[in-house]
């Protein structure tokens, strides 16, 4: 099996040592898993390059900007860098610089996906994840919304193809903050036929601050408006959501705006 997996990492000292985490947790990995990983190292102003790892079952290239761009921008620029070698790799992910994976998990992907040819597979992260796959659930879209993220969905590559691009309207640093990691899995979800949800936390990240979910607000119900009339349960959630930034507004955390899409 071979994985292509995408990382931006804004470089300063602290990031660059949650990356390494990374990187040797992808050394823990099954040999006869070969991991191609690009990364684009931003706000990068060293004169000297980082030097990349290389083993049996392991590349890396890197890429630099001096420049602080948003993870919609930072990812497309990683896929445009690999588009003609797609056909290369069987899945594709995008995990962030601060996540890691236990030393059995992606050998444990593989025998799922030895069963039977997935187009996504999705699950949940933990500052402590469990080592183990178990509670395997039936997909839905209010799972998909809830749990999905760069760090814990994988894609096949085939579906990576079919949607090409992160819409650059939408993510972390973008004129509307997040939704970028929504907006993309949905589109994937939209044109799947085989999608598993193990409701484990198997990816290792820093756990998430709930009172600052208000943040994301202005991306992730624009995407959610973007999508909404594709089918009956997205209709539903973005209601939900929109339900959730009237308490946002009546709380003084949002303004009337950022129910709005801002366009670039």
């Amino acid at each position: 099996m071979r994985i292509l997996l995408l990382t931006t990492c804004i470089y300063n000292e602290e990031n660059y040592l949650d990356f390494l985490r990374l990187t040797d947790s992808l050394s823990q990995q099954c040999s006869s898993i070969f991991f191609e990983h690009g990364v684009l190292f931003q706000n990068f102003n060293d004169d000297a390059k980082l030097d990349s790892y290389q083993s049996e079952n392991y590349s890396s290239k890197f890429f630099y900007t001096d420049k602080i761009i948003s993870l919609s921008k930072a990812r497309n620029f990683l896929i445009n860098q690999y588009v003609s070698e797609l056909d290369s790799y069987d899945y594709t992910s995008f995990p962030d610089d601060d996540c890691w994976y236990p030393a059995d998990f992606w050998r444990q992907f593989r025998l799922i996906a030895k069963k039977q040819k997935l187009d996504v597979f999705y699950t949940k992260f933990s500052s402590e994840p469990v080592k183990k796959f178990e509670g395997t659930e039936k997909h839905s879209t209010y799972k998909l919304i809830l749990n999905s993220s760069s760090n814990t969905t994988i894609y096949s590559t085939e579906i990576v193809k079919s949607i090409k691009l992160f819409d650059e309207s939408f993510g972390v640093g973008s004129l509307n903050n997040g939704g970028e990691d929504t907006d993309f899995s949905l589109r994937a979800m939209l044109s799947s036929n085989v999608i598993i949800f193990i409701n484990s936390p198997l990816v290792g990240h820093r756990e998430p601050l709930p009172e600052f979910r208000y943040r994301y607000f202005k991306g992730s119900y624009g995407v959610l408006k973007k999508h909404c009339f594709k089918s009956f349960s997205i209709s539903l959630i973005t209601c939900r959501k929109f339900l959730v930034g009237l308490i946002y507004i009546f709380t003084r955390k949002i303004s009337i705006l950022d129910f709005f899409v801002n366009k670039g």
